[in-house]
């Protein structure tokens, strides 16, 4: 590195020339890319939180749903154009693909259905859903798309692409029976009382295709 230049006063004083060139050289092994942190490809992942509130992408607005680093930085380099389009068909497509989950959109118009109504089709490969994650696609939904439309729909695709495809299915239930009143006064029998009560059910899961 090119030693510092010091003014003329100082130039001379030898003194001063040595702490010049050791400051010259401690500044020439300072990284600098640390402080550009608006250089979303490049900067620690240890800043993305915060830059993330920054752009306003936390939480339901696509952080919730960002599952690898790469989403995370492609939804902060791409916060501003979704913000400037919020309320549009194109924000609610975009920020889904941002999120690696592809869906479709149809307008009313597009299907016949009630005026300013619009349907939702995702397409999850090798991955799963439950209520939770339904829930919160729904809040994302809602946060991007214009206040006059209404969801109609969320239609989710579930495809398993595996050597050996596993699709479950749980349910629980259960049903609790209370038979009142229960009162014995003054019984004399030398044979014992029996009280029962009894339940049958049947559930079927139907999973498609068969």
């Amino acid at each position: 590195m090119d030693k510092l230049s010091l003014p003329p006063p100082l130039a001379i004083d030898d003194r001063f020339s040595i702490l010049a060139n050791i400051a010259a050289e401690r500044f020439a092994g300072i990284d600098l890319t640390t402080l550009l942190v608006y250089l979303v490809d490049l900067v620690d992942v240890s800043a993305l939180p915060s830059l993330a509130e920054q752009f306003h992408v936390q939480g339901l607005e696509g952080w919730l749903f960002a599952s690898s680093e790469q989403e995370k930085r492609e939804l902060i380099k791409q916060a501003i154009e979704l913000h400037k389009y919020k309320g549009t068909t194109w924000a609610v497509r975009c920020v889904l693909e941002i999120l690696s989950i592809p869906g479709t959109i149809s307008e009313w118009f597009e299907y016949g259905g009630k005026a300013y109504f619009f349907k939702v089709e995702i397409t999850l490969i090798d991955k799963g859903m439950d209520e939770h994650l339904f829930n919160n696609l729904v809040a994302l939904i809602h946060e991007y798309k214009n206040v006059r439309s209404k969801l109609e729909a969320l239609i989710i695709w579930i495809i398993n692409q595996s050597a050996v495809p596993v699709i479950g299915c749980a349910l629980f239930g259960g049903e609790i029976t209370t038979v009142l009143p229960f009162q014995i006064l003054d019984v004399q029998q030398n044979k014992p009382i029996y009280f029962g009560t009894g339940q049958w059910s049947l559930e079927i899961t139907s999973i498609y295709p068969e």
